[in-house]
């Protein structure tokens, strides 16, 4: 299949029992598709949805037209990253790396292709790469490529955090594919995010099993200067999934402590350098917030696979997406996801359910293999809990 094919959807519905809230299901039954990364632009300002696909042999992007229940798609043959990818704030072009190595430029009108920068040979891209607010400049990691395994499960994750690989944070100017190092340490490094509104302040982890890495967000001036932990963790803590509140107000991540079912949604304001907790929640693994962080959106979990003790941090299963409103401390069940969390043809992350909102608040996005293969939903915000905003 070919760039510009396009894919003849039928949505399907169901209720689910106990929340008694609908569930809309976007994708066909036994195709595997899902959502790209939780806090990467994938909804238009028109409503569409970009989404990976495997329709054929390959996983590619798509862009799925709700109104007429159809996908077009945007790229072709083997390689995307199909979780890093996103929509640039004026919809007209997606952004995705191909094969470890190739930053691409996908212009959404005439699905015209081009390589804004290359990794160069001694190195391989890794992860999640993220742009400004203004979508001039893009940031992301590289790995030495003599240190470089594929994470194709969490037994390598391990293996892979003890090398204490080489990395580097780059920073790639869209406009002439000229890249520029920041930071350049023999440290798992992972998902850098420039602060939104704020080109000079990039968000970063030390990547590795949850309780080996005491101190995983740091914050790093785009020059490299100023490089800062914005937590210290207490003993017995872990923490994960940091992404930028999107007006920019804070850093939002997920605390959570060993024998303990609950956890915590904390926040760190990079202008005061306070850092609190916002509220405790169950135990989700991904947190994403609206525009202005007065409703969070996250995913329940089982026992953590990226942490060492797994006796220690071994908890009950929880299925739900959580609707989460910080003025009100209140978790809202919004629907299950049930989703395996399993590793799928060497996959760590294709199961996971990734929620978040739509620009509008009224819907969340996800993706789970509840049904079948991976798949991609969409269920409406009761009108009760926006009240709580």
């Amino acid at each position: 299949m070919a760039k510009g094919n396009i894919v003849r959807l039928s949505f399907s519905s169901f209720i689910d029992e106990d929340s008694k809230n609908e569930i809309i299901r976007l994708t066909p039954e036994n195709v595997l598709c899902h959502r790209n990364y939780f806090y990467q632009k994938c909804f238009t300002k028109d409503g569409k949805i970009l989404f990976a696909g495997e329709f054929d042999v390959n996983r590619n992007y798509y862009l799925l037209d709700i109104a007429t229940q159809t996908a077009m798609q945007l790229t072709e043959d083997s390689g995307d990253n199909t979780f890093g990818g996103f929509l640039s704030p004026d919809d007209k072009f997606l952004y995705y790396v191909k094969n470890e190595r190739n930053l691409q430029q996908v212009n959404l009108a005439t699905l015209e292709e081009k390589n804004i920068y290359t990794v160069p040979d001694a190195w391989v891209g890794y992860g999640t790469w993220v742009a400004n607010s203004d979508c001039t400049q893009i940031v992301g990691i590289e790995i030495d490529k003599k240190d470089w395994t594929p994470l194709t499960d969490w037994t390598i994750f391990k293996a892979f955090y003890d090398k204490n690989p080489h990395c580097r944070l780059i920073n790639i100017d869209i406009q002439t594919g000229i890249a520029k190092t920041v930071i350049d340490q023999n440290v798992w490094l992972g998902h850098p995010i420039f602060r939104p509104f704020d080109d000079n302040t990039i968000a970063f982890c030390h990547e590795g099993p949850h309780d080996l890495v005491d101190a995983r967000i740091w914050l790093v001036d785009s020059n490299g200067d100023n490089e800062r932990k914005a937590h210290d963790n207490l003993p017995g803590e872990s923490c994960t999934h940091e992404f930028w509140v999107p007006n920019g107000s804070g850093l939002a991540y997920v605390s959570y402590m060993k024998g303990q079912q609950e956890r915590y949604i904390r926040l760190y304001n990079p202008v005061t350098n306070e850092d609190k907790e916002i509220m405790e929640m169950p135990a989700c693994s991904h947190l994403m917030s609206n525009f202005d962080g007065s409703l969070y959106i996250g995913d329940g979990t089982g026992s953590p696979v990226d942490v060492i003790d797994t006796s220690g941090y071994k908890i009950e299963n929880d299925p739900w997406l959580y609707i989460l409103a910080p003025k009100t401390k209140t978790a809202h069940k919004l629907v299950k996801h049930n989703s395996s969390w399993k590793v799928l043809a060497g996959d760590r992350q294709v199961t996971h359910p990734h929620p978040s909102f739509s620009p509008d608040n009224q819907y969340v996005l996800y993706s789970c293999d509840a049904q079948d293969v991976p798949a991609l939903y969409l269920t409406k915000v009761p009108v009760n809990i926006l009240k709580e905003m």
